[in-house]
């Protein structure tokens, strides 16, 4: 697990703040299509070590706020002013040229490697008031410097917007990663760079879902020759086996606390879903029926469940709340065969796959049944929706024709990306929690 140590260079930290939990918006992240703020981003100063580093850190920062479609990076060959050392030691920056190319905000940066340690300071200024909004100085392995990275991204887009950012945030996922018929479990970043194996059997590694604090990931693994839920621990490396009854199985999601797993188990050839209590493997039913019900999505309040089930004579997608006994609602009407629920951590909306017209699309809906949109589609399969921690985005699965990608979608369908192609059959994705 990759470790990173966070210093505040200055002490009252992001200085826009008129009040604690306040701040003044220069953007409204709710209103799409607005015009983007220009940022200028210039290669940071090298000062010891790699100095590819000083190029390769603004460009992770440029990938992140691009992402946003809030901001519009000005070209660097317009930049009127050179960064020195000297701007790090009480030189102010020549704000008037900064101002003269249209560029409102400006991030400068100085990079020090020592051995395989980097230490990272950077600053945010508004170049309208001439004003330091943001300045953190970051310490730890040279070879996150991506994360350093990421993580002044969420401060550019606090300090403009009063909203975290989710850029440190990753995806797990499984895939086939050469010929073989094996599939391992992977984690990647939101730039898509260097996915990190989580299991390396050469088995069928399954379903991977975080646990509300980003340090655990539940997943099914064949590894014994039959299917199994194990809880491995990022920190550590450590895992123990959770599920071992019934047949099929795989897990849905962490209750609130993360006390709790709900997993989808077949116990003679009846799929249900159970509570099982992460300390001691204590089981009970949360959701049963006469037919299948399977992948379990808990609303952010813990109090309702989406689920599939296939009571009505095809697989389709029912909300019910915990608290009673029975009531459940379909809320899927967008084909023959819909699966995959995920609840958005804002409560307002639920995506699921649908099959329509050959293929599966992604569609959201809110969790009464109304007002269901399609969200995704194209000449494959989109799959396997997934929500960012904000409610902001969706990372699904597209494969067609034994070609397969993730891809990242904005959660009002207009504007995506492509996260990740690097594998064949690359499924299940699942959005970790802020840390």
């Amino acid at each position: 697990m990759r470790r990173l140590w966070f210093v505040i260079l200055f002490a009252a930290g992001v200085v826009l703040f008129p009040a604690a939990g306040s701040a003044i918006l220069y953007i409204d992240i709710n209103s799409p299509g607005g015009r983007r703020m220009p940022i200028a981003l210039p290669s940071f100063i090298t000062v010891a070590g790699d100095p590819a580093l000083a190029a390769d850190i603004p460009k992770v920062l440029a990938a992140d706020l691009g992402m946003t479609a809030l901001f519009e990076v000005i070209p660097s060959e317009a930049y009127l002013e050179k960064v020195l050392p000297a701007h790090f030691a009480g030189k102010p920056l020549s704000f008037p040229d900064w101002k003269l190319i249209g560029a409102e905000a400006v991030v400068i940066g100085r990079v020090e490697a020592r051995g395989d340690q980097v230490t990272v300071e950077m600053r945010l200024y508004d170049s309208t008031l001439g004003k330091l909004m943001a300045g953190r100085r970051y310490s730890g392995p040279a070879r996150h410097y991506r994360l350093i990275g990421h993580k002044f991204a969420n401060e550019v887009l606090y300090a403009f917007t009063g909203v975290r950012g989710i850029f440190d945030t990753e995806i797990a996922f499984s895939a086939r990663p050469g010929k073989g018929r094996s599939k391992e479990v992977y984690v990647v970043g939101l730039d898509g760079q260097d996915p990190r194996p989580v299991t390396n059997n050469r088995s069928f590694n399954l379903f991977p879902r975080w646990s509300p604090d980003g340090n655990t990931l539940a997943y099914t693994s064949f590894r014994t020759g039959v299917p199994v839920v194990y809880l491995r621990n990022l920190r550590d490396g450590k895992e123990r086996a959770l599920v071992k009854f019934g047949n099929t199985k795989s897990p849905g999601c962490f209750s609130q606390g993360g006390e709790s797993l709900y997993v989808s188990v077949s116990v003679n050839g009846n799929s249900d879903i159970y509570r099982v209590r992460v300390s001691d493997g204590a089981v009970e039913k949360a959701v049963e029926g006469w037919g299948i019900e399977v992948s379990p999505s808990l609303s952010p309040d813990g109090k309702k469940i989406a689920f599939v089930s296939n009571r009505s004579g095809s697989p389709q997608v029912y909300v019910r709340d915990l608290a009673a006994s029975s009531g459940e609602r379909r809320i899927s009407h967008a084909g023959g065969y819909s699966s995959s629920p995920s609840w958005s951590p804002v409560g307002d909306r639920i995506a699921f796959t649908s099959q329509s017209a050959g293929n599966f699309s992604l569609y959201t809906v809110n969790a009464d049944g109304s007002d269901q949109r399609l969200l995704a589609s194209g000449d494959g399969d989109c799959t396997d929706p997934s929500y960012s921690p904000d409610g902001r985005y969706v990372v699904y699965s597209f494969q067609k024709k034994g070609y397969s990608e993730l891809r990242i979608i904005s959660a009002d369908g207009r504007s995506g990306k492509r996260l990740y192609s690097g594998f064949s059959d690359a499924g299940s994705p699942a959005w970790s929690p802020r840390r």
